[in-house]
């Protein structure tokens, strides 16, 4: 691989005023730490259906103020989570599958091409950075930690949209993250999958060091369309 030296990640968090600490990590925003917070608990089923969202009430218990929380629903609303009403605020609404794979199929395209052009524009440093951020990925799984994995996978991926050069595409990729975002937690259910996404990060970062734009292209599309997969399969 391109090296062995590992940059320290980072790490800070804002406290709530009910609640565990919203970690923000990087160049992360407490909006997405916001969101995914809430979107994890959409999943897990801890609102009844149909349930409304109050941007005061999610304000006081994050202990933040309302303007971050508004964002992380806008969010939602664009991922399909909660449908957001003029003055009524979010309300809670059933999952649409098919919403969900029309998602992941458009994120497939558009970040196989982010990393073919990495492959073509990454500089050394960055694909010294890149590997860092991959074998952070290796530590989550050798500690078995999702969350860990999770922030990895993240961090991994956007490096890669940066080390496109392309801001445009670097915009709609970022749009597209967030409607698949709350789905791809199934990815990292279980040790052996997350096994199975740090080999194909492993084969993206090979063809990224390598100059090979069209292996990482058809690495990086079956990646994303397996995590689509393991969505809808864990949804069933």
């Amino acid at each position: 691989y391109c090296m062995q030296k590992r940059l320290k990640a980072t790490k800070k968090g804002t406290k709530t005023a009910k609640g565990p600490v919203i970690a923000v990590d990087g160049r992360d925003t407490l909006a997405n730490a916001i969101r995914r917070r809430l979107a994890d608990q959409i999943l897990n089923g801890d609102f009844a259906p149909e349930s409304r969202l109050d941007e005061n009430e999610l304000a006081n218990q994050f202990g933040v103020s309302r303007t971050p929380v508004r964002e992380a629903l806008r969010q939602l609303d664009t991922a399909g989570l909660v449908e957001l009403r003029p003055r009524r605020g979010a309300k809670i609404v059933p999952i649409d599958k098919e919403r969900i794979s029309y998602a992941f199929e458009a994120a497939a395209e558009l970040e196989a091409l982010t990393a073919y052009w990495a492959a073509s524009r990454a500089t050394l440093i960055e694909k010294k950075q890149l590997e860092t951020l991959y074998l952070e990925g290796d530590k989550a799984l050798v500690s078995d930690d999702s969350e860990l994995f999770a922030k990895a996978n993240r961090r991994f991926h956007h490096m890669i949209s940066q080390c496109a050069r392309n801001p445009v595409l670097a915009s709609s990729v970022a749009a597209v993250r967030i409607q698949t975002a709350p789905f791809q937690k199934a990815q990292f259910a279980r040790k052996e999958k997350i096994s199975a996404s740090q080999k194909e990060h492993e084969q993206i970062l090979t063809a990224i060091c390598f100059q090979d734009p069209e292996a990482a292209r058809q690495f990086m599309k079956e990646h994303i369309l397996r995590a689509s997969l393991l969505a809808l399969e864990e949804d069933n």
